[in-house]
């Protein structure tokens, strides 16, 4: 591949960024009545609701 098609790191940065909304997204989503999280699948679902803004915290602070 040469460097011209090659994104720049501000594509790289937005794209992952859009892509970690996307998850987000798909996370607060609701499912079907009976099919919830345990209470340890919860916990995890809490936690990577919080890594996913965390690290579109951190992508916005790369793009200053």
């Amino acid at each position: 591949m040469r460097a011209a098609d090659l994104p720049s790191f501000h594509d790289m940065r937005r794209r992952a960024r859009s892509l970690l909304a996307d998850a987000r997204d798909e996370l607060n989503s609701d499912w079907r009545p009976g099919t919830g999280p345990t209470d340890g699948q919860a916990e995890h679902w809490h936690n990577a609701r919080r890594l996913i803004a965390q690290a579109k915290n951190e992508l916005d602070r790369a793009a200053g």
